[in-house]
């Protein structure tokens, strides 16, 4: 057929009705967008931004706020879900907000997080700090420009609300490193949850690369903003291209607990297992003002964001709201937090802050006990999710629609975290690859042919995810063949009009993307370089372990004693003809393929490395050169099999993986 082509296509007339239908059932006028929360969204702007671009040192542009200008005209386009056509517009609008008169600002629109400031009382406490370091700084001189004063020069201390880039990503533009420390000797603390350097770690390090290049479907990296493209990441405007930083924290959260910082009363709830596995939210007493962290932000949220990371706990993250609310709901007049907009009590809505806390855990509790029914009552996963209705009394409020996590996939993630993967049907012990399953389709119904036949008839009708599945199927075992590419990217693309979850709808769009254009593959994702050398020496080892390819290492069984070193101080450990001071002994075992280690000390004469922990990751990073220049060691062979065992996954690793992957190591 003539229109399978690698041009884009306009809304078609089942996508332009479904919108249709969810304009009158929810009230919304489609030539003049408006509700509750883009009226909230556009409160309180003291320094309004349309036109304005952060900039790196060489001149880059970081993030433009021009690029979401066609979301400044009043009718929704028929390619955009309304629902989420009004997300985009309230994300888009770029300033500095006041959430507490000469109190509480933030920035917001320059990135898919808010850079917010409390004030203390002889400068400000940064809550939060964006992606970029560029994006932060950017910030920081809006707020001198809106508020007549230093803001820069008076910042007391960093929060850092969980363990995700988008929040602790700027903090360099806020404060280098040498700046940060224990208040008590004039330095600016950075205060972090427990556990915050671990999952730091896990997510941006473990599984960073892999997680960077899911996260192009899920925040439409690749994708050019428009009405035909990215709209919302549904919590704010998704993405800029920014530099890479990483600043440690310096403070724990080990506890709630109640600080004094710089005169102010601070309060701290720990939430961990929630939006993060570290996270916690703040109460401000002085201010009635509640900061929910990401554990509340104006959208339903993801039990499991399809970039990956850990499932989230749908039970502890809606009795962490509870408890919220039970403790400052009362005592608040404003929640608000790092991503979206904040909500208030009014006079029209006296317990606005309440109802806000109580129908977000509501929502959560709501998905996590009907799955859980629905689980003991014999259905799947896949069916579960297909079963899951959300209450007229909830579904109704703006700010639980699923403009970034879906009813559907927190489901799955709620099945999956009681249950696991297996779906209890034995074809799934041991079950098909994707290729190896589109091959036996393929070749059970009679041919390609016929596949697409059937998969052109549901396009016909409108049963666009039928045939993005099958011709899906074709597309796997032949890549090449262009009418299967083209009709899959075509439903893909009705797919993606359709979808009021931003994270649907540029998932849909950048397989569409990648599919018309087989040589596109996204942005290239950031460089995790910038927390590798910064990992403790445990960390390190565990990431070594992770990159070396155990296969050019079967053979090994060999243990060296691993001193990181403090050549500034004496001690017994040899470096470079010196004795110097250790500050951490380890005993690394390459045993088959396997890098195991113990911690500690231990008797047993064994050869050594000794090495700083300012050079010990340079062993893990492919193209550093200057591991063996700085390091001592008396067993070089086995370090140099490690070193040369260390993969360059940026280099070999292969997406999108829905076509066809032949990566071999």
């Amino acid at each position: 057929m003539s229109e399978w082509n690698a041009q884009q296509k306009p809304a078609s007339a089942e996508t332009r009705e479904i919108h249709r239908r969810f304009a009158e059932r929810f009230g919304l006028d489609l030539t003049h967008t408006d509700n509750a929360e883009y009226a909230l969204a556009k409160q309180h702007c003291i320094l309004p931004l349309e036109n304005y671009t952060v900039r790196d040192a060489q001149g880059g542009v970081v993030f433009d706020t021009a690029d979401y200008a066609f979301l400044r005209q009043d009718a929704a386009a028929d390619t955009v879900h309304p629902s989420l056509w009004l997300n985009g517009k309230s994300n888009a609008l770029a300033g500095v907000f006041e959430v507490v008169p000469d109190k509480i600002y933030q920035v917001r629109g320059l990135d898919i997080a808010n850079l917010t400031v409390i004030r203390s009382k002889t400068g400000w406490i940064v809550l939060d700090a964006t992606s970029f370091p560029e994006v932060a700084a950017a910030s920081l001189e809006l707020l001198e420009q809106a508020l007549g004063e230093p803001v820069r020069d008076r910042i007391r201390a960093v929060i850092v609300s969980h363990s995700h880039g988008d929040h602790f990503g700027g903090v360099a533009g806020v404060v280098s490193e040498e700046q940060t420390g224990d208040p008590a000797e004039g330095k600016i603390p950075v205060i972090v949850p427990a556990g915050f350097d671990e999952e730091t770690v896990k997510e941006n390090v473990f599984a960073g690369h892999a997680m960077g290049w899911r996260a192009r479907y899920q925040f439409g990296f690749g994708l050019t903003p428009g009405a035909q493209g990215k709209v919302s990441a549904g919590i704010g405007v998704p993405g800029g291209r920014g530099s890479s930083a990483y600043v440690r924290p310096t403070d724990f959260i080990e506890e709630d607990t109640t600080r004094i910082i710089d005169g102010l009363e601070v309060v701290f709830q720990l939430t961990p297992g929630t939006e993060a596995p570290a996270e916690m939210n703040n109460y401000f007493p002085e201010y009635r003002a509640f900061w929910a962290a990401e554990n509340c932000s104006g959208t339903l949220h993801n039990l499991y964001p399809i970039r990956g990371a850990q499932l989230r706990d749908s039970a502890a993250w809606w009795r962490f709201t509870i408890e919220a609310l039970e403790r400052y709901g009362k005592q608040s007049d404003v929640v608000f937090q790092a991503h979206n907009w904040p909500h208030y009590n009014t006079p029209e809505q006296p317990h606005g802050v309440e109802d806000y806390l109580r129908n977000t855990a509501a929502i959560y509790k709501h998905i996590h006990d009907r799955t859980l029914l629905y689980a003991s009552l014999g259905k799947t996963a896949k069916e579960t999710a297909k079963l899951i209705s959300i209450p007229e009394g909830l579904e109704r409020n703006w700010y639980t629609r699923p403009y970034y996590g879906s009813p559907e996939i927190n489901s799955r993630a709620v099945y999956t975290k009681y249950l696991g993967f297996w779906n209890a049907n034995p074809n799934e012990i041991n079950p098909l690859t994707e290729p190896e399953e589109a091959a036996l389709f393929v070749e059970y119904a009679g041919s390609a042919e016929r596949v697409l036949e059937l998969a052109e008839r549901d396009f016909a009708a409108g049963r666009y995810d039928k045939a993005a599945k099958a011709a899906g199927y074709v597309v796997y075992t032949d890549p090449q063949n262009l009418k299967a590419r083209y009709l899959q990217a075509d439903a893909f693309e009705q797919l993606g009009y359709q979808a009021e979850s931003s994270v649907w709808r540029n998932a849909y769009l950048s397989g569409a993307k990648e599919l018309r254009e087989p040589e596109h593959n996204g942005s290239a994702i950031r460089s995790r370089n910038s927390i590798i050398v910064k990992l403790s020496p445990r960390l390190l080892l565990d990431y070594l372990g992770i990159v070396t390819d155990g296969e050019k290492l079967a053979d090994a069984d060999e243990r060296i004693r691993i001193h990181i070193v403090d050549p500034a101080q004496p001690g017994d450990a040899p470096y470079h003809g010196r004795s110097v001071g250790t500050t951490a002994e380890f005993v690394l075992h390459v045993y088959h393929g396997t890098l195991l280690y113990y911690e500690g000390h231990t008797e047993e004469a064994l050869p050594y490395l000794s090495v700083t922990e300012r050079d010990l990751p340079l062993l893990a990073i492919p193209g550093e050169t200057e591991f063996f220049d700085r390091a001592d060691t008396n067993a070089p062979e086995i370090l140099h099999r490690i070193r040369d065992a260390v993969t360059d996954i940026a280099a070999k690793s292969q997406f999108p993986m829905f076509t066809a992957n032949t990566v071999t190591l």
